[in-house]
């Protein structure tokens, strides 16, 4: 791993738990090597392109990552739905891609949550969409759903040399009874089981965040306390 360039930023309104404040430690790298995404996934950083980060926070330690054993991964019957409720689409794992298909569903994803969510407004632009999820420091995979011929979900994910790890995902807020978050979970977990690997990380579990909370459905799965990796 090359490490480019390190950031710490300044104290600011923490964007999980309302009356708190957040700070980021992020690091700009180039040639991670599987085995080093695996180390720094262990240790509860996060990637998103070629930026590492991790959180900073003074006397606060809330963000937990948390992991799914794959091989130990037990479906709910909620979950057990979810896949029957979506046995029509077709799942397809690949490269990166980037096209105006692809733009115009982020950007309806976006807009959705904008306006349901308060999400501060933002455009994509072809060129900050590669920048965001193209241009990765390791081998990262895209799957994409479709309903026939409509694309209604992307993700991308992260490939390490012992697990995968869920980067971001948007989705057609026209299907809301579809699940397609909770489909796309479960289609990673299964991905990861194809391919070998022990864990599926799902970034940070924060208790208290509603936004956050629902990765703890995936069950059995680890967290990341300060003594260490806990069994849940």
């Amino acid at each position: 791993m090359i490490e480019v360039a390190q950031l710490d930023t300044e104290p600011e309104p923490c964007p999980y738990l309302p009356g708190r404040e957040a700070r980021t430690r992020y690091q700009l790298v180039a040639d991670l090597l599987p085995s080093e995404y695996d180390e720094k996934l262990e240790k509860g950083w996060r990637r998103f392109g070629s930026i590492l980060f991790s959180p900073l926070c003074s006397g606060c330690s809330e963000c937990l990552s948390i992991r799914v054993p794959v091989d130990r991964f037990e479906l709910s019957r909620s979950q057990r739905r979810v896949l029957r409720k979506n046995s029509d689409l077709r799942v397809e794992v690949g490269e990166p891609r980037i096209d105006e298909e692809r733009l115009d569903l982020y950007r309806g994803h976006h807009a959705d949550r904008e306006a349901r969510r308060d999400w501060p407004s933002a455009t994509m632009s072809p060129e900050e969409y590669y920048e965001s999820f193209c241009f990765n420091a390791v081998s990262t995979l895209e799957f994409c759903y479709r309903i026939d011929e409509r694309l209604v979900a992307v993700a991308y994910v992260g490939e390490a040399e012992r697990s995968l790890n869920s980067i971001y995902a948007f989705i057609d807020p026209d299907f809301p009874r579809r699940s397609l978050g909770v489909f796309d979970v479960l289609c990673e977990i299964e991905e990861a089981r194809r391919l070998g690997k022990r864990y599926l990380y799902l970034g940070y579990y924060v208790n208290g965040c509603k936004s956050m909370e629902y990765k703890a459905a995936y069950r059995p799965h680890e967290l990341l306390a300060p003594e260490g990796w806990q069994a849940t």
